[in-house]
């Protein structure tokens, strides 16, 4: 039996601000590592989810992998944000400036690995293809992505 729809409410309505059932889900992922060394940001993983209906919303789950590069000092801040292209017009929806710290002694090889992420609901007001990208860039020096691990690009429509 197929179940096909493209509005999910709960039975007795929403709560106002709330948002119905989940549409269709994307997910992306990398193992591939990578070193962060540019103060200008770049993508580095991607998602592409098309909207069934221009009031439906968009919940976005980002995780990740990143630690300081051995060669590092106690300055290197990993940054991230997230972005959102319709059209080919792209806007930042957030950024984090210190994500990963290192406060130990590069010297010593002591490089922090830690799994980081945030979750964003976003209403693009479109059914057209929306691309989210993950970016990176550091404020000096070098850190690593997926060193130890992944990451991963979960979008989910919510009915609105």
């Amino acid at each position: 039996m197929t179940l096909k729809t493209n509005k999910i409410f709960p039975r007795d309505g929403k709560v106002s601000g709330a948002y119905g059932g989940i549409i269709q889900v994307v997910h992306s992922a990398s193992t591939s590592g990578g070193t962060i060394n540019s103060t200008s940001y770049s993508d580095f993983l991607t998602a592409v989810i098309t909207p069934q209906s221009a009031s439906n919303a968009i919940l976005v789950q980002i995780t990740f992998s990143a630690n300081n590069a051995t060669n590092s000092d106690a300055t290197d801040r990993l940054r991230y944000q997230l972005n959102r292209t319709v059209g080919g017009s792209a806007t930042t929806l957030y950024s984090v400036t210190e994500a990963l710290v290192d406060y130990g002694d590069s010297s010593t090889g002591n490089i922090h690995i830690q799994g980081l992420g945030n979750n964003y609901v976003d209403t693009p007001a479109t059914t057209s293809a929306v691309t989210y990208a993950l970016r990176f860039s550091v404020n000096a020096g070098e850190c690593n992505i997926n060193n130890n691990g992944r990451t991963d690009i979960i979008l989910m429509e919510l009915a609105g």
